[in-house]
């Protein structure tokens, strides 16, 4: 899971290119079946995103309250992410971390992350609760159910792997491929494989696979870390995306 908590700059209109070194990769195209599964699952994630916003709207309430209580600063933070066709959209979540922590710095790149960590936000952490505002970017459009996550706009080296292998022909998700196969101790050239596996197998099936793996990974904390707790060891990627992954964008 994505942990960076600060707002990144860009407009909502905004798309990030790839670079020229990747540009030239082929891209793999969804199928007639694919595609036509692609609009039924929007149905399905208004539909369901829909549902679950009312009947977690208490949840929702007081999960804003304790973090309000809990420290300063607001309960809901936005950020801005890749979405679909590389079109930037505000994220929502609820905040975790206190207001002093650094700017644009993902948690898995903070030696000292636990000291910024709120009591209350280390509760949403574990169990993933900070993620349910989430539901409101399903409902809008912005994001699926699931799907690769979304990434913070400054990671352009795992952008333009993705943008290399088609990866935003899809929503990103709530949770995904990479979030029940190794969570927060995958390294970004194993997420973008996962990434490429998951767009093969695109399909009503696959995603509920992932939504019940979801619901072990999260009660288990399977695979679960923060900052310096994180040590992914280095991961074998699919032949196709290996040659791409060597040309690290810094």
């Amino acid at each position: 899971m994505d942990n960076t908590e600060n707002l990144a700059q860009g407009t909502d209109s905004q798309r990030l290119s790839p670079a020229p070194a990747f540009s030239a990769a082929r891209s793999p195209r969804l199928t007639p079946a694919q595609r036509v599964y692609a609009a039924f699952k929007r149905l399905l994630d208004i539909l369901l995103s829909a549902v679950a916003l009312i009947l977690l709207c208490p949840l929702l309430l007081l999960t804003a309250l304790a973090v309000r209580l809990d420290s300063r600063g607001p309960a809901i933070f936005r950020q801005k992410r890749v979405g679909k066709d590389g079109k930037v959209f505000c994220v929502y979540k609820f905040r975790s971390m206190s207001t002093e922590a650094p700017k644009n710095v993902a948690t898995a790149e903070l030696k000292n992350a636990t000291e910024y960590i709120t009591r209350v936000g280390k509760v949403l952490r574990r169990t993933s609760l900070d993620e349910l505002p989430q539901l409101w970017n399903v409902l809008r459009g912005d994001m699926s159910l699931v799907g690769p996550r979304p990434l913070v706009v400054t990671e352009s080296y795992t952008h333009q792997l993705r943008h290399s292998f088609g990866v935003y022909q899809l929503r990103p998700g709530i949770t995904g491929l990479a979030q029940t196969n190794g969570r927060d101790l995958v390294d970004d050239d194993k997420k973008v494989a996962m990434d490429c596996e998951y767009l093969r197998h695109f399909s009503l099936w696959q995603d509920l696979k992932i939504l019940f793996m979801t619901v072990y990974v999260v009660f288990t904390r399977k695979n679960y870390a923060e900052g310096d707790e994180v040590s992914a060891p280095t991961t074998a990627v699919p032949a196709q995306e290996e040659s791409v992954s060597q040309k690290r964008v810094s």
